[in-house]
């Protein structure tokens, strides 16, 4: 690990320390996966190779994580624009931006994982504090030279988490440095290091470096000096300035008294003129703005802001009413079981699929997320995805590739497909080669499918030269078996599979497969499939359309 920078305060942490926390939290349960979860959207958006695609595959692992994503996506606080709802996160990244997607899931992850704490109430109120930081933040940097809202937004949330994972994973300590701080009038740096070994700041540089956050934003949460903060800063270090203001504005709100607001707010306002020439008026509609979008986000996460202290006052300073609590929501990715049916009749012509063809009944895995889920469900996901793909189809914007990415996220969550791949056909080689899916482990799929279109024809080759839909049930069944090419069984450990051709002008253009793991375990009633089919017919039309 790095050494952290000395901070403001002249505290320069103990490795030691530092380490030894840091393994305390990795004992915990739960410390690794957050780490992961975190650690692996930062590296996607480090990266110059996996970006668009691999967020939303990262994301959509967590079925829960994209529901609450889409929620907000379509709140009037992110869908500034028009094309009715959103219902992939492939379309949420066309419409908010990838950066507005990724601080979005970040912060959700980190709530998820607040909320499921024995002291949840007590962290829920810090997150809410920390939330509306990064909302001051992002809105004043809009009205700044600072060109990116969302990295203000995330730097001004975890300007404190060494305040938080303190709490979080340390609570007997937590409340130890809480109780010096009132009782022997020190600093929460100076109680922090004589509990901890290290100060809540130092605390939270090292766990924002362990998980991967890139050093400009680490280096954002150190401290600001409580003198004046001079005017070089901001365009020096404009994202510690942002982050320092939108928290310290959040302490003022909490702790002051009404009678002092006027003289608490001018302090501030001198302390940061020189960086950010805000007024009282103007702060008081920044305050307004910023609580109209942490209610959104209450919303869509179920916390009720009349339980939170720091919200019922930042209302009063902003003279609006307490938002109302959330309504019970329901979920988009709801479970339920596929329809029955009954079982295809012959060999490899009647694996082909039509609109009033039975397929196999099957057995759901336990654990996957379609278990119990209805018909009516699933035909409600997959139809959100044609409306996704239809408002996209008409935005001269929207590229080719984010359509395509927005078609198979819809049958992915939709029908719960193990993976979804797209393939498309290579002319200088006459081979058809994956281009990118939705899944576990996707990228190895990718590089299995580069097969030729000149084989003997097997499978894959027949539903592109017939233009034919094919369910294969089980790739072992003897019917079947000879038909599956060695290269599919080298790679690929699937045992049934469906193919959607895509047809441009007679020509196989690309196809689309999707899988699960075990034989019978795809099922495809006459409505789904028909929804299915449409999905694909979308893909033609805009592959027509890029010609």
């Amino acid at each position: 690990m790095m050494p952290l920078p000395q901070t403001e305060s002249g505290d320069e942490p103990k490795p030691s320390a530092l380490d030894i926390l840091l393994r305390r939290m990795q004992r915990e349960s739960d410390f690794p996966a957050l780490s992961e979860a975190i650690g692996a959207i930062n590296r996607i958006a480090s990266s110059d190779k996996e970006g668009v695609n691999e967020l939303s595959n990262n994301i959509l692992r967590d079925f829960a994580l994209t529901n609450k994503l889409l929620k907000l996506a379509n709140v009037a606080f992110y869908n500034q624009v028009g094309g009715g709802t959103i219902s992939t996160i492939s379309r949420a990244v066309v419409i908010l931006g990838f950066d507005a997607v990724r601080s979005i899931a970040l912060s959700l992850i980190l709530f998820d994982n607040l909320e499921n704490k024995a002291h949840a109430q007590q962290l829920k109120e810090e997150f809410v504090k920390v939330l509306y930081a990064g909302m001051l933040a992002r809105e004043l940097a809009g009205s700044t030279q600072i060109r990116d809202v969302e990295e203000a937004f995330i730097s001004a949330m975890l300007h404190h988490l060494g305040r938080m994972v303190a709490t979080f994973y340390f609570p007997m300590e937590a409340a130890a440095i809480k109780q010096r701080v009132q009782a022997d009038a020190l600093s929460e740096t100076q109680a922090s290091i004589e509990v901890l070994g290290v100060s809540f700041e130092n605390l939270g540089m090292g766990v924002a470096k362990n998980w991967g956050f890139p050093d400009q934003l680490v280096l954002s949460m150190k401290n600001l000096p409580d003198e004046k903060i001079k005017k070089a800063a901001i365009s020096t270090e404009p994202l510690r300035v942002l982050a320092g203001f939108s928290n310290a504005l959040c302490e003022v709100i909490l702790n002051t008294p009404d009678a002092d607001r006027s003289k608490a707010l001018a302090k501030l306002t001198l302390r940061f003129g020189d960086c950010l020439p805000v007024t009282e008026k103007q702060l008081n509609g920044l305050m307004e703005k910023s609580m109209q979008d942490i209610a959104q986000f209450a919303l869509a996460v179920n916390v009720n802001l009349k339980q939170s202290a720091f919200a019922q006052q930042v209302t009063k300073w902003a003279g609006m009413p307490m938002p109302s609590a959330p309504a019970p929501a329901e979920s988009k990715l709801a479970d339920g079981a596929p329809d029955d049916a009954t079982a295809p009749q012959t060999a490899l012509d009647d694996s082909v699929l039509h609109e009033r063809a039975s397929i196999l009944d099957a057995e759901s895995d336990e654990s996957d997320h379609t278990a119990q889920r209805s018909s009516a469900q699933i035909q409600a996901v997959l139809t959100s995805g044609l409306q996704d793909v239809s408002n996209s189809l008409i935005d001269d914007a929207v590229s080719i590739n984010d359509i395509l990415r927005m078609i198979l996220e819809a049958m992915y969550t939709g029908m719960g497909f193990a993976h979804v791949l797209l393939c498309i056909k290579d002319g200088r080689h006459n081979t058809m080669c994956g281009k990118f899916g939705f899944g576990d482990n996707v990228q190895d799929l990718i590089r299995a499918f580069d097969f030729s279109l000149a084989a003997q024809p097997d499978v894959f080759l027949v539903a592109l030269q017939n233009n034919a839909d094919i369910l294969i049930t089980d790739i072992d069944e003897p019917k079947i078996a000879t038909r599956i090419p060695a290269w599919y069984r080298k790679h690929v450990t699937a045992r049934t599979f469906v193919l959607f051709p895509i047809i441009v002008k007679g020509k196989p253009i690309g196809l689309i497969y999707a899988d699960r793991p075990h034989p019978g375990d795809i099922a495809i009633p006459e409505k789904e499939l028909s929804l299915l089919k449409s999905l694909r017919n979308q893909a033609i039309l805009a592959i027509r359309q890029s010609l």
